[in-house]
């Protein structure tokens, strides 16, 4: 298991802001590798009431589990477990988890349900000292478009990311994470 500490800043992007820094950075189609995140909580919403978020990310070469955590604004305790092919496909179709030890720890009641999937096609990119991600997001009958910076220390981090969008004319947008984007959508969609 590894467990890190994830510092991070995220803006939402019009698809017109999103070209601009493709371009900007010069990155190519090529570039970009595609993601899926299967995201997972109880039926009483246990991991969104205490403002966390548990999900199943495939890539092409690794499938992780990974919880969530807040500690403070903007930081994250990031706790994951790589899974075989097979556990990957048992949690996909059976809603089927491998012993995992950060989960056990809640002693949750309610069995964990798949709340939605989200597909990204995402680069990184080194960038002042940190790592920034250009990331277009496919779920249910939407798509968004999302810049994050991750930094190790959060007063640097909130600069260079402020300093990024004022350099592009890009307005701070209220942000929510994937998760809770893809949320608010599938409400919506049922409201």
């Amino acid at each position: 298991m590894q467990i890190e500490k994830e510092i991070e800043f995220k803006n939402l992007l019009t698809k017109q802001e999103f070209e601009l820094l493709v371009s900007f950075f010069q990155v190519n189609q090529k570039d970009f590798r595609s993601q899926t995140n299967y995201y997972f909580d109880t039926q009483d919403n246990y991991f969104k009431d205490n403002g966390m978020g548990f999900r199943l990310r495939v890539l092409r070469e690794k499938n992780e589990l990974t919880l969530k955590q807040p500690i403070e604004k903007h930081v994250m305790e990031e706790s994951t477990v790589h899974v075989s092919d097979q556990e990957r496909d048992a949690i996909i179709n059976q809603t089927a988890f491998p012993s995992i030890p950060f989960l056990e720890q809640f002693n949750l009641v309610s069995p964990l349900k798949c709340i939605g999937i989200l597909q990204t096609n995402r680069v990184h990119i080194p960038f002042e000292n940190g790592t920034l991600f250009l990331d277009h997001s496919i779920y249910s009958q939407t798509e968004d478009f999302e810049v994050e910076y991750e930094s190790s220390n959060v007063k640097y981090g909130e600069k260079v990311f402020h300093d990024l969008l004022d350099s592009h004319n890009i307005p701070m947008r209220h942000t929510d994470k994937k998760i809770a984007r893809l949320v608010k959508y599938n409400n919506k969609l049922k409201g």
